[in-house]
């Protein structure tokens, strides 16, 4: 082999290994850039989830007053009757009963996790713990859920339809919220026919059972929406 055949095969190697140089290179640059690429948008969407997560702390806190609030209502209820007398109050066995008809409804703030879901980037988390949790999150909103949902149909199916056999509704329920706008329409009034005493319902074994109905149901609740708050400051504590 001449000497002027040598060189062109040393440059063809070098060239060679230049373009694998240079294609291995562009490899790393494409799957740096994708990383930062995904590192930024896991970072938006930590972001979100971290806010919307702190307003769900808050909005599962009301509730939990909320429910505890009917709760003991309905277990003051349970009490007098206990007592077996009818020297009760009759304006505080009126708002215990008013108390039993509050049936209201919390809905937790979803729109950056299901944001997230529906991207299919639940993957970009990269935090296992925060990443499985955030995967069991909706299993354990449905199951409060249900649980919200239960109360409220009881209230309006059961407990309302009985109360109306016994006086107008709408001498019970006479708190109608003011709309958050400040345009609420003028609330309907209560009656101006005779009023009819409730206290004679504490004899009634049927409303007894249907107050331990309304108190059971608020407890499994209550306990549910604990056992989602718990769930929502592990993800949030993980998130910060």
């Amino acid at each position: 082999m001449t000497e002027s055949q040598k060189i062109p095969l040393k440059r063809l190697a070098v060239e060679a290994t230049a373009i694998v140089i240079s294609i291995l290179l562009a490899f790393a640059i494409d799957a740096w850039w994708e990383d930062r690429n995904e590192a930024d948008l896991e970072r938006r969407h930590l972001v979100a989830l971290q806010a919307e997560f702190e307003q769900n702390g808050k909005l599962l806190r009301q509730a939990r007053e909320e429910y505890e609030a009917r709760y003991m209502d309905a277990l003051r209820i349970l009490e007098l009757i206990e007592q077996g007398t009818t020297d009760i109050d009759e304006a505080e066995f009126e708002r215990l009963v008013r108390g039993l008809l509050i049936g209201k409804t919390i809905h937790l703030e979803s729109g950056a996790f299901d944001s997230l879901l529906d991207a299919g980037e639940l993957s970009l988390i990269r935090n296992e713990a925060l990443r499985n949790r955030l995967a069991a999150w909706p299993s354990y909103v449905d199951e409060w859920t249900e649980e919200e949902a239960a109360v409220f149909q009881f209230v309006q199916e059961v407990l309302i339809p009985y109360l109306s056999d016994w006086t107008r509704l709408r001498n019970i329920s006479k708190t109608f919220p003011p709309f958050p706008d400040g345009e609420s329409p003028p609330p309907i009034l209560p009656g101006s026919g005779e009023v009819v005493s409730l206290i004679p319902l504490t004899t009634s074994v049927e409303f007894e059972n249907l107050v331990y109905r309304r108190a059971q149901g608020t407890w499994h609740a209550m306990r549910d929406g604990e056992t989602l708050r718990a769930q929502q400051s592990g993800i949030l504590g993980l998130i910060r």
